[in-house]
């Protein structure tokens, strides 16, 4: 099993509690299919996209103020256009590309990051989830949740957590909203290193 995007240590200090879910993908009991990345088609890779949202407030005293980076990539859905920092091999080993985006807001902090991972082979851990499965349509199936997800090509499934962190003198109630979008297949050829708008 290979790991990418792995940040969970930073944010999830103390208490995790459930806190009620949404989906438009489906929530299966039933078997994930056999691996079988042969039957992608040549030049076509699947883009998953991870968003966090962690949206803080001060309970009582006075807490750190967090800041993320800018983003490092652009995705156009209109033109189907994927741009940004590239820093894995575009060949024809890869399978699909994943994106991380983390969200600060409230008294947690402020600003939006996102990072681009490769993935070459199956299964993958992927931050909060595990990708077992990408058939020929661009459909996944994930693990996460605590439940296996599968998602067609323009399906979302969305989370929420809570949690309590003691820092400094202070304490916040954050709220994190998971999101996690299939867009689908894209070409390979319009996956680009510039940064385009």
């Amino acid at each position: 099993m290979s790991v990418v995007g792995t940040r969970g240590k930073g944010l999830l200090l103390l208490l995790i509690i459930l806190a009620g879910l949404g989906s438009v993908g489906t929530v299966t009991t039933a078997d994930v299919p056999a691996v079988d990345i042969n039957t992608l088609s040549p030049g076509k890779v699947v883009f998953l996209e991870h968003s966090l949202i962690a949206n803080g407030t001060v309970v009582s005293g006075e807490v750190p103020f967090r800041a993320v980076n800018f983003p490092s990539y652009w995705f156009n859905q209109n033109t189907r256009q994927l741009n940004g920092n590239i820093d894995f091999a575009l060949n024809d080993s890869l399978i699909a590309i994943f994106g991380d985006i983390l969200t600060l807001r409230g008294d947690f902090g402020a600003g939006t990051g996102n990072k681009l991972f490769g993935i070459y082979s199956l299964p993958t851990k992927a931050d909060h989830a595990t990708i077992y499965s990408i058939d020929s349509y661009g459909t996944v199936w994930l693990y996460v949740n605590d439940q296996y997800v599968s998602l067609r090509p323009g399906e979302e499934y969305r989370f929420n957590q809570t949690e309590t962190i003691r820092e400094g003198t202070g304490t916040v109630n954050v709220v994190y909203q998971h999101l996690y979008t299939n867009h689908g297949l894209i070409n390979k050829n319009a996956i680009s290193t510039r940064m385009i708008v």
